[in-house]
């Protein structure tokens, strides 16, 4: 069986680095949602969808 692995090998290197990259993103994406900020990155001053992100403020006048 060690012939089949050797010839999988570049296979399975490509997938562990795809996969890694996705949990690196997943866990960043979670990181600045906890964090409070915009996921994506341009600010919500005049972003029409501001409400969905960030709920309303009980704050509010």
């Amino acid at each position: 069986m060690p012939l089949a692995t050797a010839v999988n090998l570049p296979t399975i290197i490509i997938g562990a680095i795809v996969a890694a990259v996705f949990i690196v993103i997943i866990v960043r994406g979670i990181r600045r949602r906890k964090r409070g900020e915009s996921g994506c990155g341009c600010g919500c001053s005049g972003c029409p969808n501001s409400a969905l992100c960030h709920g309303k403020s009980t704050n509010q006048k």
